[in-house]
This record gives C-alpha cells, sequence and structure tokens, in this order.
C-alpha cells in the first residue's frame, strides 16, 4: 500500500481518537445525571464506549503511522500528520463540540496550510 495512503489513515484515525476522547469527557455534563465526582467520574469516563474506540483509534494510528514511516521520511510525515490533523479537528469540532474559532485561529489555519504546500512541494 502507498506510504502517503498509511500517513492519512493515521492522521484521520488520530484525529478521531482526539474528538472521541474530547466527546467521552464532556457526555456526561449533557446527560442530564449528575456526573460523578473523583475515581467514579474518572473511571465513568474511562470505560465509556467513546473513550474506548479513542484509544482503539490511537492503536491504530501508531500502527498505520509506522507504515508511512517506513517511506516517509519523518521530516515531511510528522508536520503533515499533525497540522492536517489539527485543522481536521479544527472543523470538526466547530461543528460538533461548537467551539468558536477566533480571527487569528483564521490567520494560523492559514499560515498552516502555507506551510504545508511550501512542504509538499
Amino acid at each position: 500500500m502507498n506510504a502517503y495512503l498509511f500517513l492519512v489513515i493515521a492522521l484521520v484515525l488520530n484525529a478521531a481518537a482526539n474528538l472521541l476522547i474530547k466527546y467521552a469527557a464532556i457526555a456526561r455534563e449533557g446527560s442530564g445525571s449528575p456526573p460523578a465526582a473523583g475515581l467514579a467520574g474518572l473511571v465513568q469516563t474511562y470505560v465509556s464506549v467513546p473513550f474506548v474506540l479513542g484509544v482503539l483509534c490511537f492503536g491504530l494510528n501508531l500502527l498505520a503511522y509506522t507504515q508511512a514511516l517506513k517511506k516517509l521520511p519523518i521530516s515531511a510525515a510528522y508536520p503533515i500528520m499533525v497540522s492536517v490533523g489539527y485543522l481536521m479537528i479544527l472543523a470538526v469540532s466547530w461543528f460538533l463540540f461548537h467551539e468558536r474559532m477566533a480571527p487569528p485561529r483564521y490567520i494560523g489555519a492559514g499560515f498552516m496550510l502555507l506551510g504545508l504546500w511550501l512542504l509538499v512541494r
């Protein structure tokens, strides 16, 4: 399989893992039942389906990223994975979690896109 395909799979899995874990961390707030305090609250978060799926996505991300690194230089693969993953999370969190972006974030995202363009040229 193409190394860039493994890299795309890795960055999608990484973004999905982060989003699932964020969802697991805040899911109890909107459930109507009061969140448990202390250790019980942590256990409720860590044994939830979104959290476990997030951890699984991180593990699969590691496998795909390792395959990508067999053929790609890390000096290109890592910035692509982190930058594109950040941009994906930025967009999805705006829709799912209603996180708003301030103008400096738009500018930063634009610089990231410019940097990626320069990197892959």
